[in-house]
């Protein structure tokens, strides 16, 4: 299997958990999005309150190629109810809220999830596995990983848009987005993301000594 390239992660809000999540699929931290700048990105990661999914809509994008994934952050209690339909991305997916990695440095215990099958984890942490699965799954299935460089995006600041790009369509509400149950992903072991190299798997001691050790919580 040939390799590809690390997919680049990119947060468009503080606090929304892209070095998290960057670390948890062995992916670049491409850091946040600043209104009136543009970047490279395979992932964008989103809040999943209206404001946020509202400027996630209001994006630009080049007028050909591949789109990034866009990934909604859920927040803390019950999930909320799916957005309006939001066009221009390879996928709209759902990344559950994990309450006992709030306001922790989680990065080092998120590395280690995909190296454990479903059922050696916590209910709540087997369903934050399956959501990075199906972004794995994306971003390998739709090829973009095998292109040079990650999708353009640009974040207006006001109504202009950078030259040479488009902006996405508005939400209309026709269809719900992809997103993902928050039930325990079956008990198989997905294989390593292919971009993660030999360096990056924990190694045959760690995992011996079974899962990494998590703080009592639960998925929000």
């Amino acid at each position: 299997m040939s390799a590809v390239r690390r997919p680049v992660i990119v947060g468009l809000a503080r606090g929304a958990g892209t070095s998290t999540l960057a670390a948890a699929l062995h992916a670049t931290d491409g850091g946040l999005l600043r209104p009136g700048a543009a970047g490279e990105a395979d992932v964008l990661l989103c809040p999943s309150d209206a404001a946020s999914v509202g400027h996630a809509a209001r994006l630009a994008r080049a007028p050909a190629g591949p789109r990034p994934v866009l990934v909604l952050a859920q927040a803390p209690g019950p999930p909320a109810a799916p957005p309006r339909a939001i066009h221009g991305f390879a996928a709209v997916l759902a990344l559950p809220h994990l309450a006992r990695w709030a306001g922790t440095d989680d990065r080092a215990t998120a590395a280690a999830v995909l190296a454990f099958p479903p059922d050696a984890l916590p209910p709540d942490v087997a369903s934050y596995a399956a959501a990075l699965r199906r972004v794995v799954d994306v971003l390998t299935g739709s090829g973009m990983l095998d292109r040079l460089a990650p999708p353009l995006v640009s974040r207006p600041a006001a109504a202009v848009l950078r030259i040479g790009l488009q902006p996405l369509p508005r939400p209309v509400a026709t269809a719900a987005p992809t997103t993902l149950a928050a039930t325990t992903a079956p008990t198989t072991t997905a294989p390593v993301p292919r971009w993660v190299g030999p360096r990056s798997e924990p190694d045959d001691d760690t995992l011996e000594a079974g899962p990494p050790p998590l703080a009592a919580g639960r998925a929000g």
